[in-house]
Formats: C-alpha cells, sequence, structure tokens
C-alpha cells in the first residue's frame, strides 16, 4: 500500500479496491496452502503493484482516461433541488443522499446550494450563502497565519524526524521545556507550531 502511494490509504477508487482485495487474496495463498511457493505469490503482488502505479501515472498524465477508469463528479442537488436524473444514472436512492447530508451535519435539503458526489463516492457540499459560517475576514479582521502543530515529543521521546523540513529547532524545544520546568521522561505529547504556540501534556504518573 506504501509503494502505490498515500492516496491508496484513503478513500479507494474502484480500480484502487480491486488491486487491494486482489493483494489480500493473493498473499493468503501460501498460507493457505503450504505446496505453493511463496515466490509465485510475492511476484504476483508485486505485478499488482506495478500495474496500480503505472495506472495511477496514466490517470495523472491523461484525463480523459481517468474520466473512463474512474468516472466524473456528478452535481446532485443545485439550489437544493434534487437532480434525479443523476440520481438514477449514479443508482442513488433519496435515503443515501439524505443519509450522506447527514453525515454533513445537513438535515434539510433546502439548506443545500450544491452537492456533488466524487468519483470515490463521497459527497461534497456547499451550503447556501445565508446559512455558511461567519469568518473573519467577512469582518473585515485581519489574522495572522500559524504553522501547523508538529508532535515533536511522544510519550517521552523527541522525534527527530519530526524537527526535519521544519522550523522547529531543538533550541526552540529546550526554551519551551526550560519555561515549562518539565523534563522529556516526563512529557507524553508536545505539539509545537513556535515559540508562542505550543501544547504540551504531561505523563500521568498515579
Amino acid at each position: 500500500m506504501r509503494f502505490m502511494g498515500k492516496r491508496q490509504l484513503g478513500e479507494l477508487q474502484p480500480t484502487e479496491l480491486v488491486i487491494t482485495i486482489l493483494l489480500s487474496e493473493i498473499a493468503a495463498v501460501p498460507m493457505e496452502n503450504n505446496d505453493s511457493p511463496l515466490l509465485h505469490s510475492l511476484f504476483a503482488s508485486a505485478l499488482l503493484v506495478c500495474l496500480e502505479i503505472i495506472n495511477s501515472v496514466i490517470n495523472m498524465k491523461s484525463p480523459k482516461i481517468s474520466q473512463i477508469l474512474q468516472g466524473k463528479p456528478a452535481v446532485i442537488i443545485e439550489n437544493g433541488v434534487l437532480n434525479q436524473k443523476k440520481l438514477k444514472a449514479l443508482r442513488y436512492s433519496a435515503d443515501d443522499v439524505l443519509e450522506q447530508l447527514r453525515q454533513k451535519d445537513v438535515f434539510d435539503l433546502s439548506e443545500v446550494n450544491y452537492a456533488v458526489v466524487e468519483t470515490n463516492g463521497s459527497l461534497s457540499l456547499k451550503k447556501k450563502k445565508p446559512l455558511e459560517p461567519l469568518t473573519a475576514g467577512q469582518y473585515g479582521i485581519k489574522e495572522k497565519e500559524t504553522p501547523i502543530p508538529i508532535l515533536v515529543i511522544n510519550d517521552g521521546k523527541i522525534l527527530s524526524f519530526a524537527l526535519k523540513n521544519t522550523n522547529i529547532s531543538m533550541k526552540l524545544i529546550n526554551s519551551i521545556l526550560l519555561s515549562e520546568k518539565v523534563k522529556v521522561e516526563d512529557i507524553l505529547i508536545l505539539l509545537v507550531s513556535d515559540a508562542n504556540n505550543y501544547t504540551l501534556v504531561k505523563k500521568d504518573n498515579k
């Protein structure tokens, strides 16, 4: 799964799901049948992985082939109105749509401006303007962007790999430890964005 890319660990496309199922079946053959050489299973698994990588590259390079293999997103709600033709084409029932809307915290169809069924089957939606949450930008308030928090200490251990390619240094970590008067081994987790934004949770030694 790692060789095939990070996308395969999230929502699977139909071809990716088939490959995943086939990989599990092939891997189980030598465990169920001692007469089946392990090398055959490894070769077949490697072949499937290579085919999936090639398929991913082709989809990335050719949008037309990608549409044939993976399909296209479909707009099923527009201005609060269900597109029944699209639902029939997708073999979606009204219950299926309402269930996915509830999972997005939407209980009234009329609240939705647009809803799109993505190629992986998930539902994306946009609420009508009066129902969208207000933001600081709408009030003309300028907020400073802060970096995402990085987990740098986990269960009393400094994660050196987390410090690579970030602006977080050991000097910054040591200054936080000094200000909090705590040792590394006494920390459960330490999340750091910058010198002024961090979350520290001490171990419960009870």
